[in-house]
């Protein structure tokens, strides 16, 4: 008996739930991609792009006049000029610029907390997890991490650094033949770029 009751529960199946059916997983079921995704969880959280333009900006007046790591010029560009197909990395970026840049009388307190952190969170984590490693996907860690550590939440800031780092890591940057002589006559500004993200990565730690 003890024999056959064991073999019964050896052969049962486990069935599971699919979590996209509702609830907070619900976008990603119905998402064409990670780039609508993403593009999506941007305008449920600013709406629309007026509001998208008035959050970028008040970032660039505010927070990237002494945390200087993204080109002001090159990112409004790229947001208007590929608004109808905007890529993941792009919104994501356009969404750490928001969380770091709000107004302190916008972040509420109730339930689990800041609803605008946890989703820019989760949507940057999706994000990672689609896409290649990029410049754009480390500034916004940055921006994460930078965040985090100005609200008190330093084991949320030490996770984010180290996940720039492993980025870091990833697109090469500890390689030296990167920053040889030849290297940086044929590309200066990729690599002063390279360096500001280093040392910002450095200064958040």
């Amino acid at each position: 008996m003890l024999v056959a009751n064991h073999s019964a529960r050896a052969n049962r199946t486990c069935e599971y739930k699919d979590p996209s059916d509702d609830g907070v997983f619900g976008p990603i079921s119905s998402a064409k991609d990670i780039h609508s995704l993403a593009f999506g969880t941007l305008l449920d959280i600013l709406v629309n792009r007026s509001r998208v333009r008035e959050a970028v900006s008040l970032y660039f007046n505010t927070v990237n006049l002494w945390f200087t790591i993204i080109e002001k010029a090159g990112f409004e560009r790229q947001l208007e000029d590929n608004w109808d197909n905007l890529a993941a990395e792009a919104s994501i970026m356009a969404l750490c610029m928001a969380l770091i840049a709000r107004p302190p009388n916008q972040k509420p307190s109730k339930g689990m907390g800041d609803t605008v952190y946890h989703s820019t969170k989760a949507i940057l984590s999706l994000v990672q997890s689609k896409v290649p490693m990029s410049v754009q996907l480390l500034q916004a860690e940055l921006l994460v991490a930078m965040y985090e550590f100005s609200q008190s939440m330093p084991q949320q800031a030490y996770l984010s650094v180290g996940r720039c780092l492993q980025i870091i890591k990833t697109l090469g940057w500890h390689n030296p033949t990167l920053w040889s002589a030849e290297s940086r006559a044929a590309k200066p500004r990729e690599l002063k770029q390279y360096s500001i993200l280093w040392w910002a990565t450095v200064y958040v730690d």
